[in-house]
């Protein structure tokens, strides 16, 4: 075993003795922290053993120089993984992290009684998984997850690697097999990240949104040199052998699996060991997170991993066709990140409703860059109490929209900062006229804002509505600037009217082409017309009513308020007694919708002169006009509901669950498109379930609850052929 007296020992004239010097001086450096020589001795050094290999024309395997790469390397190859490197199913709670170990403990119990069942955690770092592989205790090659089976050869980037050893000494666990293979995650330390970063904005370069995408970026470069300067290490967590018995003897189980890699002198994350009551073990993991969003780790980490312990209870699980039964990653929720407040904008929404956003120093949430978070409305800036030019947490409400939770009050204290009061501007940010209170909301009440306007067009050709593919934001200004479009109902008049002549249609394109100008050709005004058209045929009643931008109503009150009055004269007619009928309808939303369509509540006591007016300056409000073509009959839309009768009732009454990926639709369309053929819609696989439809990847725990309570498991193309769905 080389040690301190080996090295002092060593001769700068012998290569192989000045090689092992070196190898045992750089981990000494790299991975304990403890170098036993000066960077400058080293560099002589190092040059020395440079020389030494040129001299022979040989480099011995352990050679430190091999780490900073060759001058040329080609594309990399494809390479065959020996035991398929699969991904990690997610678990995003406590409970369904328990219900997992609770029903693979009760396997296990039942096909090995009377033995222990462990597991043990480990953090799930978000980096790059890579396979090492070596051949007779000689890193031979290094190989990226890819496709679970075939991954890319990364080999002489790896070797660039400092934390990984080229050669392992077998005697340190007495003797390795022929075939080893060592799995773990290559990272980007915080520094190496902050360090990189800042050289690329100094060279005018973009810089990288997180420490994953900067290690994955490091690790392909065509020329390892620049890999062996971005100073990336490897965290490993797996190891396997083609050689039974040494399995068996050496790594029995994944606590001794770690012990045998921290001896062959890997890195790895030092748990506590395995836990065979669930209680202590998420006391554990809370513990860690606890750690993680402190920000000590070094490493960008978004959860645990959670194994069975022993090997041969692995085994007996076995591996699905994506993931491995005996593990899983339990998810934590994204954690808030601390940043500026540089200023604050005023946004108008389509119901004229005010919104503060904070402008933000740009900082990286969950891999992505956020400069800009929602404020809500003037009490939630007054009760978190958050200011321009104070640091704040940014978090990602429901994993989506950017949010401020609070300020960081220790690190405003620290830094000094100076800060401005947020005021709410009293006139319009769009249209300038004077903003009105209602509750703790400020609201533009001029309903011909042009924010307005420009928010309801594009909330109606969105994909929860229209779905008018190609008209975004910007040709929304344009049509309502340059051919004064300002509703839904001069939309379809203008690009979709009934009855014109080819002649006149032509004509009309040509005027429209004219009209918007520079930056438009025939073929995206024959999209914007085509697709205009096209979107009658799609839009369904449901779709209609949640694209009126009533406040308070969206995609799924427009579903109920579809399924629960059938046509849309029925809705309309509707009283507020009416509406208040429809589940989940409370009285605000029920007068929204009522006044809507032109017949706000009137009192309940005659006389109430007051209320009466107050009914009729509501009806007289109403803008259901800007939606008239679709009561025309000559446009053709669908005022309707399609329930499952009008669509053949296919799965009527069937409780349908979906899990995975479909190949037709996106995943908030299967759901509807189940539902509007009469199934009843799931979450979860219960004793009322008649199917569980698959697509690809599907989740593994739906369907082992399937098999147990005996559920239809049928894939997604077979499902809609045995009803009739086929497209």
């Amino acid at each position: 075993m080389y040690g301190k007296e080996e090295f002092d020992k060593r001769n700068p004239d012998d290569q192989k003795s000045l090689t092992d010097a070196l190898a045992w001086a750089s981990y000494r450096y790299y991975v304990d922290n403890d170098p036993p020589m000066s960077d400058y001795e080293f560099d002589m050094e190092f040059k020395r053993l440079q020389a030494l290999e040129r001299e022979s024309g040989v480099v011995l395997p352990n050679s430190p120089t091999a780490r900073v790469g060759s001058d040329i390397q080609g594309a990399f190859r494809k390479a065959r993984h020996v035991i398929p490197m699969q991904s990690i199913e997610n678990v995003y709670s406590d409970a369904e992290l328990r219900g997992w170990i609770a029903a693979t403990s009760e396997k296990l119990r039942e096909a090995f009684p009377g033995e222990t069942v462990s597991f043990t955690y480990e953090p799930k770092y978000d980096g790059v998984s890579i396979s090492l592989v070596y051949e007779n205790g000689v890193l031979a090659d290094a190989v990226t997850r890819g496709d679970q089976i075939v991954g890319e050869s990364v080999i002489e980037n790896v070797r660039t690697i400092r934390n990984v050893p080229l050669v392992l000494d077998a005697g340190k666990v007495g003797g390795l097999p022929e075939y080893f293979e060592v799995r773990g995650e290559i990272l980007m330390p915080q520094g190496a990240f902050e360090r990189l970063n800042a050289e690329r904005a100094a060279h005018g370069e973009k810089p990288f949104a997180n420490k994953r995408n900067a290690a994955s970026g490091s690790l392909k470069q065509l020329d390892p040199r620049v890999t062996a300067r971005r100073g990336l290490i490897v965290d490993v967590f797996a190891a396997y052998s083609t050689d039974a018995e040494f399995t068996g003897r050496a790594m029995p189980s994944q606590v001794a699996t770690l012990a045998l890699l921290d001896a062959l002198g890997f890195d790895h994350y030092r748990s506590d060991g395995a836990f065979s009551d669930t209680s202590r073990l998420l006391e554990a993991i809370d513990s860690f997170n606890q750690v993680r969003v402190s920000h000590s780790l070094p490493y960008d980490c978004d959860g645990v991993v959670v194994k069975v312990n022993e090997r041969r209870h692995q085994e007996f699980l076995g591996l699905n066709t994506t993931f491995p039964n005996w593990c899983k990653a339990r998810k934590f929720p994204q954690e808030a990140q601390s940043t500026l407040v540089r200023g604050v904008v005023f946004q108008v929404g389509m119901t004229g409703h005010v919104t503060p956003v904070a402008e933000l120093e740009p900082t990286s949430i969950g891999g992505t860059v956020v400069s800009r978070a929602t404020l809500n409305n003037e009490a939630y800036i007054r009760n978190i109490g958050v200011e321009i030019g104070s640091y704040v947490f940014v978090q990602r409400a429901g994993e989506v929209i950017p949010q401020v939770s609070g300020p960081d009050a220790a690190r405003n204290a620290m830094e000094g900062v100076r800060t401005t009061p947020i005021r709410f501007p009293e006139s319009c940010p769009s249209c300038g006229r004077p903003l009105s209170r209602k509750g703790e909301f400020v609201v533009c009440s001029n309903h011909g804002c042009r924010e307005q306007v420009i928010q309801r067009l594009e909330y109606w050709c969105g994909k929860d509505c229209a779905n008018i593919r190609g008209l975004g934001r910007s040709m929304i200004e344009d049509i309502v600037d340059k051919l004064g479009i300002t509703s839904v109902d001069s939309l379809y008049r203008h690009f979709a009217a009934p009855g014109i002549d080819p002649f006149e249609e032509s004509a009309r394109r040509d005027a429209t082409l004219a009209a918007l100008g520079e930056g438009y050709g025939a073929k995206t005004i024959s999209m914007i017309f085509d697709g205009v058209r096209a979107s009658i045929g799609t839009l369904t009643l449901d779709r209609i009513v949640g694209g009126f931008g009533i406040d308070g109503v969206g995609k799924l009150t427009g579903r109920q308020l579809a399924a629960h009055f059938v046509t849309l004269n029925r809705l309309r007619e509707a009283s507020v007694d009416d509406l208040l009928g429809v589940e989940n309808i409370g009285e605000v939303t029920a007068s929204n919708i009522a006044a809507f369509f032109g017949h706000a509540a009137l009192p309940q006591e005659a006389g109430d002169l007051f209320a009466m007016a107050e009914a009729a300056e509501a009806a007289a409000d109403s803008h259901f006009g800007e939606y008239a073509c679709i009561f025309d009959p000559a446009y053709g839309f669908r005022t309707e509901y399609e329930s499952a009768a009008k669509l053949g009732g296919e799965l009527d009454g069937l409780g349908v669950i979906f899990t995975g990926t479909s190949y037709r639709f996106k995943r908030d369309e299967v759901k509807d498109f189940l539902e509007r053929h009469g199934a009843r819609y799931q979450s979860s696989v219960t004793k009322k379930t008649d199917y569980v439809v698959t697509g690809d990847a599907p989740g593994a725990n739906k369907l082992e609850k399937a098999a147990k309570l005996g559920v239809a498991v049928m894939p997604e193309r077979e499902f809609y052929a045995k009803f009739g769905l086929l497209d």
